[in-house]
């Protein structure tokens, strides 16, 4: 980041090539589409070339400051878009062997990223970087920039909240097969 800092694009690409994929992913299950989590990427590694003379070394771990970046180009696009739709998943090649299994995975996948999508704000944030990105709770509540207890509060909120979401969608659909046999 000193050297980033110093304008040295060559570090500048080396971080940005290390770090691009998870960037991207953060950004893509709070953003819903890829086009505006492509966005979002870039805008957070703009963000960092700006910036990056004001990350201090020893305050905080730069992969917490980073992710603290990625939330907020997130929020901030979430503002700007509040009407942006979610994408439509790709439809299954036919003839696949695993056709149903592999259909069956990815209903189960665009129902948990709708309850996802459907929490609030804060919370579907706590829940992708804990779960999704794998951080541990007290790096997420640093990105996040509150208090470990807050965000396990959150975590238990979103959990309970998509709990009920699929398993009503769950019943919905026990119920529509009883009907249709």
């Amino acid at each position: 980041m000193a050297r980033i800092a110093a304008g040295d694009r060559h570090a500048f690409d080396l971080l940005a090539k290390r770090h691009l994929n998870r960037v991207y992913s953060i950004a893509r299950v709070m953003v819903k589409r890829q086009a505006d989590a492509e966005d979002v990427a870039q805008d957070v590694f703009t963000r960092l070339w700006i910036y990056g003379p004001k990350w201090v070394d020893g305050k905080s771990a730069f992969t917490t400051w980073l992710y603290r970046i990625v939330v907020n180009c997130c929020n901030d696009h979430l503002r700007k878009n509040k009407n942006s739709g979610a994408e439509v998943p790709e439809n299954l090649p036919s003839g696949d062997p695993n056709g149903e299994a592999i259909l069956s995975q990815r209903q189960t996948e665009v129902r948990v990223r709708a309850a996802l999508q459907s929490l609030p704000e804060r919370q579907r944030i706590a829940v992708t970087l804990t779960y999704f990105q794998g951080l541990t709770n007290p790096e997420a509540a640093a990105a996040m920039d509150m208090h470990i207890k807050a965000l396990e509060g959150l975590l238990v909120r979103a959990r309970k909240t998509m709990r009920g979401m699929l398993e009503e969608e769950r019943a919905e659909d026990a119920r529509k097969l009883g009907t249709a046999s």
